[in-house]
């Protein structure tokens, strides 16, 4: 446990030691308060669903960001082979770089909840769409950090990580337009079942229901064990 601890708290060092965690918060911020902002005094719209939807859009840009250097990084530079040879299994490994990941994208979450204030001043707002939208949001950043870990565990650079990243949530974000082509009721069923965006529809409203939710822990699931492999077949 001392061990996880110790790379967690490395790990997190490593996020603010550089611009990059800095710079993606704040940019999502400015851009998530603007079009919140737009919403508010000009659209004349007083709901979370829009801003959660922009949420969701600005996480697929930033979540690749995010995990980019989870292991690309250590690979590039040598460290991960030592970071293999010490006494923790690629279980904890894999955990405490997901985990810092998650607490650094919660924390960019968190500093959205500023945009709450204005529709308690001035309106009556229904708290539990809201409460329930930043659940279903975080659950759906949670499933776009997996995936970058488990692309970055494959690769020494961290801009390719970050494009693939992109390239694999993007496929699974419109992976419903494939049930257009009508070729096979069960691909169509499936294709829309994988698809990220059906199922947002229902976060960004506050619902979390239980398909949705084991939809989006199952992509965490799969992509962590997927991530544990790859860090075991380096380790053989």
């Amino acid at each position: 446990m001392i061990r996880f601890a110790a790379i967690l708290r490395k790990e997190l060092t490593e996020y603010f030691a550089t611009p990059i965690a800095y710079a993606v918060m704040i940019v999502f911020w400015v851009v998530s308060g603007y079009f919140f902002s737009f919403n508010l005094f000009f659209v004349n719209t007083m709901n979370m669903v829009t801003a959660f939807h922009n949420m969701s859009i600005l996480l697929i840009l930033v979540a690749p960001l995010i995990t980019m250097r989870v292991f690309s990084e250590e690979a590039k530079t040598g460290t991960l082979e030592l970071l293999l040879t010490l006494p923790l299994s690629e279980v904890q490994i894999v955990c405490a770089k997901f985990l810092a990941s998650l607490l650094v994208m919660l924390l960019m979450l968190a500093g959205t909840a500023t945009a709450v204030v204005p529709l308690l001043l001035f309106g009556e707002p229904d708290l539990g769409p809201i409460v329930g939208g930043y659940l279903g949001i975080a659950l759906l950043g949670t499933a776009f950090l997996a995936i970058g870990v488990l692309v970055s565990s494959f690769g020494r650079n961290q801009i390719v990580a970050a494009l693939v990243t992109w390239a694999v949530i993007v496929l699974l974000w419109f992976a419903d337009y494939a049930a257009g082509l009508h070729i096979d009721y069960t691909l169509t069923r499936l294709a829309t079942h994988l698809s990220f965006s059906i199922h947002t529809v229902d976060l960004i409203r506050g619902v979390l229901n239980s398909t949705t939710v084991v939809y989006f822990a199952s992509i965490v699931v799969a992509a962590l064990t997927l991530t544990v492999l790859s860090l075991q077949g380096r380790r053989a």
